[in-house]
């Protein structure tokens, strides 16, 4: 009987902790890292883009100028 009560109380302890992990996301600083991260992904994303053109870009000219025997 002792070691139900034991196994009872650790299972409480347990899902209060759980249940605080689950609260936390609800709190605004955690809303706010979770915005702060999707804004900062879309930046990422965005320069990488334009890498890619300005490489494109960079490659269409050094063409060019091979094609004019510069």
């Amino acid at each position: 009987m002792n070691d139900e009560l034991a196994e009872a109380k650790q299972l409480i302890k347990t899902l209060q902790g759980q249940i605080q992990s689950l609260q936390y996301t609800k709190h605004h600083d955690y809303q706010f890292l979770v915005e702060e991260n999707r804004r900062l992904e879309q930046e990422l994303n965005e320069a990488k883009a334009d890498n890619k053109k300005l490489a494109q870009q960079i490659d269409n000219m050094v063409d060019k100028l091979r094609d004019s025997n510069f």
